[in-house]
């Protein structure tokens, strides 16, 4: 009998995300299983298939034998300042703390990221969820140039774990220090900037300002979105640098990717989820991504605004990410969407065919309306 993978096992051997497959399949380009409980399962011969295209892809199919128990606390130990050091740290949301992080102690629910609430990342996890020390060309450098050749997890210790995004940082038990004394918004600490996360090289010039470098072509999505009336989308607009976008966070309120949200199901489509959560919003940033064949929309591209005093989820954050646009694939909207919001849809595609004009690439974004119009996506 043919051997089936998990989603999370496929992009494994795959060297892909777990939504590029997911992507891959509601577009067709890759055949997949559903078991009775409808979780995607990705036959092995579609493994050695798109291996087969991918030749620089880890190609494992064996299963890897399991660490014992001694192996991985010593790993744990290794990735983590937070396990070998003596001292006590908590998370902290502004003043409030949230989580002792030595203790694997929950001090405040309310305001856990969400991820961690649900059990499906721990403190680690999450916390690379924020920043990668493999991405980002501007954070690496500024990272280098202050700390030289240091330990990335005690950078972690020695920032904080700063971050504009979500007003989350780390500090000692018993020290001495408010939100007040390290936040860049109320005196711009660039070191903030070690915690901007994705591979486009882009950086925070000030605490209401982030510049992403030779990135041009992105203001057309926002330029539709507002030729279109949409109203939930980042201020957005050109300098000779790139791309600057304003921060739509604030003290109050913070950002939570989906990944951080987390996805209850493996195999769940957090786009459905959106749509759940977010309905017409969801939906119209779906909407756009087709229009502007932006083909690769992660986990941390959209998410929810939360406030920093109660946790509060209070809507869906800013449309703020195109980076893949014009790459002529489309990926095809969500069923739920469909279901639920067909005549939606069909408005804001008529609304594209009169906009199109004004657009460098208005002939694919009427091709790409009359796809949706017609039903052929």
């Amino acid at each position: 009998m043919e051997k089936h993978y998990t989603l999370k096992k496929a992009a494994e051997l795959l060297g892909v995300t777990t939504q590029t497959l997911r992507n891959w399949d509601n577009a067709g380009k890759i055949n997949t299983i559903r078991t009775p409980g409808n979780q995607r399962r990705i036959p092995e011969c579609e493994i050695l298939r798109l291996s087969g295209q991918k030749p620089d892809a880890a190609m494992i199919i064996e299963e890897k034998p399991q660490r014992s128990t001694t192996e991985k606390q010593e790993i744990n130990a290794s990735s983590s300042f937070v396990l070998v050091n003596k001292d006590n740290y908590l998370l902290m949301c502004r003043d409030i703390e949230v989580y002792d992080i030595a203790n694997d102690k929950i001090i405040n629910e309310n305001l856990l990221p969400g991820c961690m609430l649900k059990g499906i990342m721990d403190y680690p996890q999450w916390m690379e969820t924020r920043y990668s020390k493999d991405t980002n060309f501007s954070s690496r450098r500024l990272m280098h140039q202050t700390f030289g050749a240091s330990d990335h997890e005690q950078i972690k210790f020695e920032t904080g774990a700063l971050s504009l995004s979500d007003c989350y940082w780390i500090k000692k038990q018993d020290e001495n220090v408010r939100f007040a004394d390290i936040t860049p918004y109320i005196e711009f600490n660039p070191l903030s900037n070690l915690f901007v996360s994705g591979k486009t090289d882009k950086l925070w010039i000030d605490s209401q300002t982030l510049l992403k470098r030779n990135t041009f072509r992105e203001i057309e999505p926002f330029n539709l979105c507002k030729a279109l009336g949409l109203e939930n989308i980042a201020e957005a607009f050109l300098t000779d640098e790139g791309l600057i976008l304003n921060n739509f966070t604030t003290p109050d309120i913070f950002y939570e990717t989906m990944e951080q949200f987390g996805i209850m199901e493996e195999d769940a489509d957090p786009r459905d989820i959106a749509v759940e959560y977010f309905k017409e919003d969801a939906v119209a940033l779906f909407v756009i991504d087709y229009l502007v064949e932006n083909n690769d929309r992660h986990l941390d591209d959209y998410g929810f605004l939360r406030s920093t005093s109660t946790g509060e989820y209070v809507s869906m954050a800013p449309y703020h990410n195109f980076d893949w646009i014009w790459t002529g694939e489309a990926i095809a909207l969500p069923v739920i969407a469909w279901q639920e919001y067909r005549g939606y849809i069909h408005d804001l595609c008529r609304r594209a065919l009169n906009a199109a004009g004004s657009f460098e690439y208005g002939t694919i974004i009427e091709r790409r309306a009359g796809e949706l119009l017609r039903g052929q996506y």
